[in-house]
C-alpha cells in the first residue's frame, strides 16, 4: 500500500474511531480492532520518517501537510471535537502504542468542560503517562494556503457551471476574488500551483481543467511582463474559457469519439457562447471577455469563430490558447493517453510560428522549464523520478522525487532531490536526466501519489 493510502486509511480509522467510542465500550471488537490497525499503519509510515502530524487548519484536515477533502460525519465530527476543546494539531511519535492511541481517542470524547476540569487534553495524555503523542499548535504553511485557494477556484467554477447548465445566470460570484488569491499564490509558491495542474481527476476533469488553464495563464502572462488589470483579465479569460460549453449538449461535449461535422459545428458556437455567457454575469472586464471569444483562434488567423475583421489575434487570447493546449495534452482521460509534459512542450513550439505566438512560446518555455513539473524522466543512473520543482538558473536541473531505484524497483520512501548536488569525493553531479520516460510507460503511473 502507498504511503498516501496509508495515510488515508489511519485518519478514516481514527476519525471513526473517536465517533464509535461514543457509541460502545472500549472493549468493543469494533473499536479494538481499529485501534490495532491504526498502530500498524503508524508504525510502517513511522518507520521512515520521526512523526506524523494531524492538523486542522481553518476547518479543513490536514495529514502531513496535505488536505484531506474527504468528508465523512466521523471527520466533521472530530474537526469540530478539536475546535471544541482548543487545540488543531497532534503529532504522532514513534514509541505510539495501542494503548496510547485509545487513550487519545478516549480523551477526544470526554465533554470540553469536564477535559478543562483535569487541565486540559496535553495535560491529561501526560498525566496516564502517554509518550508517543504530544498535542502541538500548527500554524497554515504556504502550501496548504495554496491548496485551499485551488480547491476554492474550482468549487466556484462547478457552482457557475452548474447555474448555467440549468440555465440561471449566476447573481454572485467570487471569481475575481479568487484569480487574484491564485495571482498572489504564483508569486508565492509557482512550483505548488504547477504540481497541483498536474494532478489527475477524472470527475473534476471540466472544473480543475478551468482552474489549470487560469494558473498557467497567469505563469505565462507574468514571464511576460504583464500587470496589474491585465495580469487579472488574462487569468480570468484562462478560468473562463470554456464557460461557453454550458450551452452545447452535454452528450457532445462528453463524446469520447471523433465529433460529426454537424456535432463539430455546435461545439465551434462555444468561445461565442462563452463572451455572451461573461457579459450576462456582468462585472467582469469586456477585455476577458474578448479573450474567451478568440482563445481557439489561431496567430494565423484560422480556428474559430471567424475573426470578423480583426488583424490579429488579441494578446490575452494568444496566452489562453498556449495553456489551453498544454492541459489538455497533460491530462489523462478515459478517451485520451496523457502526454508527458514535456512533449507536450515541443507539440506546442513545433507550431510557434503558425498557430502560436513564438515569443509567446519561448516565454511559456521558460516559465515552465524545459523539463516542466510532472515530467517523468530518467537519469544517468538508470533511476526514474518526477519532476517536482523548476530550477530557473538551470533549467536542465530540476528538484525530482525519486520513484523508482536504478533495478526499477519501487522507491517507497519518496525522497526530493535536487539535481545540482553534486557528489564530494568526484565533483561531479550525482545525477543527471538522460531524457523522458515514455508516454506509454508514464500511463501506469498515478501522478497524484506524487505530486500532493
Amino acid at each position: 500500500m502507498h504511503e498516501n493510502e496509508q495515510l488515508n486509511e489511519f485518519i478514516t480509522l481514527i476519525t471513526g474511531s473517536v465517533r464509535n467510542l461514543s457509541l460502545y465500550p472500549r472493549t468493543h471488537p469494533t473499536v479494538q480492532t481499529a485501534v490495532k490497525r491504526a498502530n500498524t499503519i503508524l508504525h510502517k509510515l513511522l518507520s521512515t520518517q520521526r512523526e506524523i502530524v494531524v492538523a486542522v487548519i481553518k476547518n479543513t484536515l490536514l495529514i502531513e501537510k496535505t488536505p484531506f477533502y474527504t468528508t465523512t460525519k466521523g471527520i466533521e465530527e472530530f474537526i469540530d471535537r478539536l475546535a471544541r476543546i482548543g487545540i488543531n494539531g497532534i503529532v504522532f511519535y514513534r514509541t505510539i502504542n495501542e494503548k496510547e492511541i485509545l487513550i487519545l481517542l478516549e480523551s477526544l470524547t470526554i465533554p470540553p468542560e469536564d477535559l478543562n476540569k483535569q487541565g486540559g487534553i496535553a495535560l491529561r495524555l501526560k498525566n496516564l503517562g502517554v509518550k508517543g503523542i504530544e498535542i502541538k499548535k500548527i500554524e497554515e504553511d504556504i502550501k496548504t494556503e495554496i491548496f485551499k485557494t485551488y480547491t476554492a477556484a474550482r468549487d466556484e467554477i462547478f457552482n457557475i457551471m452548474s447555474e448555467l447548465r440549468l440555465g440561471h445566470i449566476p447573481e454572485k460570484t467570487t471569481i475575481k476574488e479568487i484569480i487574484s488569491d491564485l495571482n498572489d499564490a504564483m508569486l508565492k509558491d509557482k512550483n505548488t500551483l504547477l504540481c497541483l495542474t498536474m494532478l489527475q481527476d477524472y470527475d473534476e476533469y471540466t472544473f480543475n481543467h478551468s482552474v489549470n488553464v487560469g494558473i498557467l495563464s497567469l505563469s505565462l502572462a507574468q514571464e511576460l511582463g504583464f500587470k496589474s488589470d491585465e495580469l487579472l483579465y488574462v487569468g480570468l479569460a484562462g478560468m473562463l474559457h470554456d464557460i461557453g460549453k454550458t450551452r452545447v449538449q452535454r452528450d457532445i461535449i462528453l463524446k469520447p469519439s471523433k465529433l460529426s461535422s454537424e456535432e463539430w459545428v455546435e461545439m465551434k458556437k462555444h468561445p461565442v457562447h462563452g463572451r455572451n455567457i461573461i457579459k450576462e454575469i456582468g462585472g467582469i472586464s469586456d477585455t476577458t471577455a474578448t479573450y474567451v471569444l478568440y482563445h481557439h483562434l489561431r496567430r494565423n488567423l484560422s480556428g474559430y469563430p471567424d475573426s470578423n475583421g480583426i488583424t490579429a489575434q488579441p494578446d490575452g487570447s494568444k496566452i489562453v490558447a498556449i495553456a489551453d493546449t498544454y492541459d489538455s495534452m497533460t491530462t489523462l482521460r478515459p478517451y485520451q493517453k496523457r502526454f508527458d509534459p514535456r512533449e507536450s512542450i515541443e507539440f506546442i513550439n513545433n507550431r510557434a510560428g503558425e498557430d502560436f505566438e513564438q515569443n509567446y512560446v519561448k516565454a511559456f518555455i521558460k516559465a515552465l522549464g524545459i523539463y516542466p513539473v510532472g515530467s517523468v524522466v530518467r537519469f544517468d543512473t538508470n533511476e526514474i523520478g518526477i519532476v517536482t520543482k523548476i530550477n530557473d538558473t538551470d533549467p536542465l536541473r530540476p528538484s525530482v522525487k525519486l520513484i523508482m531505484d536504478e533495478n526499477g524497483g519501487t522507491i517507497n520512501k519518496m525522497e526530493e532531490v535536487s539535481l545540482d548536488e553534486k557528489d564530494p569525493s568526484t565533483r561531479r553531479y550525482k545525477r543527471t536526466i538522460a531524457g523522458s520516460v515514455g508516454t506509454a510507460q508514464q500511463g501506469l503511473l498515478d501522478l497524484n501519489k506524487y505530486l500532493k
